[in-house]
């Protein structure tokens, strides 16, 4: 798809000029006949900018995987296309370019999903494996403690031991990773984490 979003938008800044070119004559014809009701010529001068605009957009973009950048594909092309078909005439060819600026603006929403479906399967895969993680660190550093008096194997929240009755020193550990700190930490040593 991003080949597509390169070759696109060149090829809507070239029909720029040559819409702009056929618009303007276009206008002149009827300018010419008298023919106040037709605005095919300034619908195409639009077209044409609107092409243009699109273009830039396409190729600035080209390199990057963006919902935003595919969101405002869909509604530059899409916005051209409607105007230029509203605006048909006198100026035939209006049809043609807004039929290409219509199919810009379908490849642009067929690109937003493809880029929405990896995008959603590449978050949950990412999101399991931190939540594994956290969950392991719990586990390992956070869930156990063991009293400084008697060794036994205690919960973390216990306040006084289950074996030997010895009150227990207070101890902080990290909301981010469950590394142990020291009671005045402001941050994890192991992850950086703020704490407070």
């Amino acid at each position: 798809m991003k080949i597509w979003r390169l070759v696109s938008g060149i090829l809507s800044m070239v029909l720029f000029l040559i819409i702009n070119f056929q618009s303007c004559a276009v206008g002149v014809v009827n300018a010419v006949e008298d023919n106040k009701d037709d605005t095919s010529g300034a619908g195409g001068v639009l077209v044409a900018f609107g092409l243009l605009v699109a273009g830039i957009v396409a190729t600035a973009l080209w390199k990057k995987n963006s919902k935003g950048g595919d969101i405002a594909l869909i509604v530059l092309y899409g916005l051209t296309a409607l105007i230029g078909f509203a605006n048909q005439g006198t100026f035939g060819d209006l049809v043609i370019w807004s039929s290409w600026a219509l199919i810009c603006a379908i490849m642009a929403a067929v690109s937003l999903i493809l880029h929405s479906r990896s995008y959603d399967e590449d978050d949950e895969e990412e999101i399991e494996y931190v939540t594994q993680q956290v969950a392991s660190n719990y586990v390992n550093n956070v869930a156990k403690k063991e009293c400084p008096n008697c060794h036994a194997e205690i919960d973390a929240d216990s306040v006084f031991c289950g074996s030997c009755g010895q009150k227990l020193p207070e101890q902080r550990f990290c909301k981010n990773c469950g590394n142990q700190l020291e009671i005045d930490a402001a941050f994890c040593p192991n992850c950086g984490a703020k704490q407070g």
